[in-house]
């Protein structure tokens, strides 16, 4: 009896030093991915485009981008309609842009932010923009979780 509970008590030993090990593994890699951006995937956003030019998103779809005016210090509101091939409009989209100043990477970085469909079937997201300089919009268009297209739009923001 003595035998057995050491044989049980000693598997479950090396159960938890695996789980133990694992773990500490996967912490390894994502502080890797910290220490050496390169070991982390790349995304990449092709340029887009300028404003009001239909863009192809995988099979069936197109959209159009724009602002509501031209782009300076301030809020500024960037408009996505998405259209069927049959050119009826989409919102069944998830659509999420991230902006910034380029000569600044990381200072005024917006994070991914969602668009919201407004009662006229366009995509709407206020983009502050805080000072004069090169910005890029990064833009993420996805259907029932999965990517379709991603791309950047980059723009010059006089003081």
């Amino acid at each position: 009896m003595l035998n057995a509970r050491k044989g049980i008590f000693a598997a479950l030993l090396l159960s938890v030093l695996v789980l133990q090990l694992h773990h500490a593994s996967a912490e390894d890699r994502n502080v890797q991915r910290l220490i050496d951006p390169a070991a982390a995937p790349t995304v990449t956003y092709p340029s887009l485009p300028a404003p009001g030019e239909k863009i192809q998103i995988g099979n069936g779809y197109y959209f159009v981008y724009d602002f509501n005016k031209k782009p300076k210090p301030g809020m500024i509101i960037m408009k996505v309609d998405v259209y069927t091939a049959e050119g009826k409009k989409d919102t069944s989209m998830e659509i999420l842009a991230d902006s910034g100043i380029l000569s600044k990477k990381g200072a005024y970085e917006s994070g991914d932010q969602p668009f919201m469909v407004s009662k006229n079937g366009n995509y709407l997201l206020p983009i502050n923009i805080v000072s004069p300089g090169d910005w890029e919009i990064r833009l993420t268009i996805k259907k029932d979780g999965k990517v379709l297209l991603r791309g950047n739009y980059q723009f010059d923001v006089e003081g």
